[in-house]
């Protein structure tokens, strides 16, 4: 299939076929050290079970492990909602109280409504995303040639740029007057959120803000398959926290978000940097919320290292 527009980031080669700039380490190259040949066998072998047909990679594969990563940890946070156990990790809490214990009829009619939004409209937005990315676009890049490392840090970080701004004006929209009582006063019934209800959500919100924003950056990069893999990862593990209500050693802080479930009219972005441009957390950090929101590397919880009083 020929396509009149190649972007700036292809080359073409001498006989016309368009080529992947970057994308060009092959398998098993006298090159490549033990590390990078191990994962190329690893990865061609993975490939040789579940097969090269683009749509079982980026339409199948991409939302069984998507999903499953999205069940599988937020489970572990929700668990600990739901028993209280381990005791050791409640003063990790965000608002101390809240969902201690989650109630299971909730946390069941929650599980209805995710499950609903990734069966009823995520895979169908997926499967047509990757049908409009090849007709807007082109072929996806060979799924046995991997990116190299440069590409895929590339790729990424104009994933992170593009989900912020676009997740930040997807989310003001949605806190219009008009959007908010009709689509995303839903996803505020949990002001005090826990992991899984990141997906919990009117259908439109689920689409416009939560997928479109992940999806789109990766399909105008024309990104390999494993960095959609590796990017996914990152969305699903930030997003995760973000929701969990906990404020863990290590994993990234969870107090903005947190506090816009709390206040609802503060901090629309992912990292900050378009609510810090738009002046929209200037009520957070006037509060004790912001004095702890970073990552900690101590077995102390932010409210002891920045206790209320």
């Amino acid at each position: 299939m020929n396509h009149s527009f190649v972007p700036p980031w292809m080359a073409t080669a001498g006989d016309g076929n368009v080529s992947f700039a970057g994308v060009h380490q092959l398998p098993d190259s006298d090159n490549d050290g033990p590390l990078v040949l191990w994962f190329n066998q690893t990865w061609n072998s993975l490939l040789d079970r579940i097969g090269d047909d683009n749509v079982t990679l980026y339409v199948g594969f991409l939302t069984v492990y998507t999903y499953s990563f999205f069940w599988l940890v937020g489970g572990l946070f929700v668990l600990m909602d739901l028993t209280n156990w381990p005791a050791a990790l409640r003063k990790y809490k965000n608002q101390p109280g809240a969902n201690e214990p989650l109630e299971w009829s909730r946390c069941k009619y929650l599980i209805k409504v995710v499950l609903r939004n990734q069966f009823l409209y995520g895979i169908p937005t997926t499967y047509f995303g990757f049908a409009l990315r090849k007709l807007v676009f082109f072929e996806p890049p060979n799924p046995r040639i991997l990116p190299t490392l440069p590409i895929v840090f590339r790729d990424l970080l104009f994933c992170i740029v593009f989900w912020e701004i676009t997740f930040y004006y997807s989310h003001r929209l949605l806190h219009s007057s008009y959007f908010y009582k009709r689509v995303h006063k839903k996803h505020h019934q949990w002001s005090a959120p826990v992991a899984w209800a990141a997906m919990y959500a009117h259908p439109f919100e689920f689409i416009i803000s939560d997928l479109l924003p992940v999806y789109v950056g990766p399909a105008i990069m024309s990104s390999h398959v494993l960095t959609f893999v590796v990017w996914f990862t990152f969305v699903m593990m930030d997003t995760l926290v973000d929701h969990s209500g906990y404020h863990l050693p290590v994993l990234g802080s969870s107090e903005m978000h947190d506090y816009h479930h709390l206040k609802f009219n503060q901090c629309y972005g992912l990292f900050g940097w378009w609510d810090g441009l738009h002046g929209t957390d200037s009520e957070f950090r006037k509060k004790k919320q912001y004095q702890r929101h970073h990552r900690i590397f101590s077995l102390k919880s932010a409210r002891e290292l920045v206790p209320e009083h």
